[in-house]
């Protein structure tokens, strides 16, 4: 196990480029079996744990507009280079070759990048915040660490979401 995802909750963590992450109390790296009989859970703790889930949330959250969006632009990507394909074969009928249907189906192939951009991107973040998660959680079991957060999404405003989290964390 990565030792360091221990240090990264302990408010004792040092970490510089150079040598890594450290323990400010021995100035070395982390070394121990299973668990820090040192670990101080606090402040930077209680952020962590705060940051992690509600950007796991966040993501799951956003998973109905994403398969949406990703469903609108497929259809409107498919519909532009299939209206494409059968104007050129329309005009072709009629004894007329041009490239203007070439190139409605070649701007057809933008809604589609779009589409399976926005999946991949979604699917790709789930799968990092998800990761995290996980990794969290494992490491407060060996703690022997249960806890429970109520995350509730404000208004967005420019951007910005306002995000109300309440956490109880308990020591078993």
């Amino acid at each position: 196990m990565n030792l360091t995802k221990h240090c990264e909750l302990c408010d004792l963590q040092k970490y510089n480029i150079k040598t890594g992450t450290t323990c400010s109390l021995t100035d070395k790296k982390p070394s121990f079996n299973k668990t820090c009989i040192k670990i101080e859970l606090n402040d930077k703790f209680e952020n962590k744990l705060k940051e992690i889930n509600v950007k796991y949330e966040k993501i799951k959250s956003e998973k109905l507009l994403t398969y949406i969006y990703f469903v609108v632009f497929l259809i409107i990507g498919l519909t532009v280079i299939i209206g494409g394909y059968l104007l050129g074969k329309f005009i072709l009928d009629k004894g007329v070759i041009s490239t203007v249907p070439l190139i409605i189906m070649g701007v057809g192939i933008a809604p589609l990048g779009l589409a399976f951009g926005t999946l991949n991107n979604h699917l790709q973040e789930f799968k990092l915040a998800q990761k995290k998660k996980i990794n969290l959680d494992e490491v407060l079991q060996l703690y022997k660490i249960d806890y429970q957060i109520d995350i509730k999404f404000g208004e967005k405003y420019h951007g910005n979401q306002d995000v109300f989290v309440q956490l109880k964390a308990k020591y078993k």
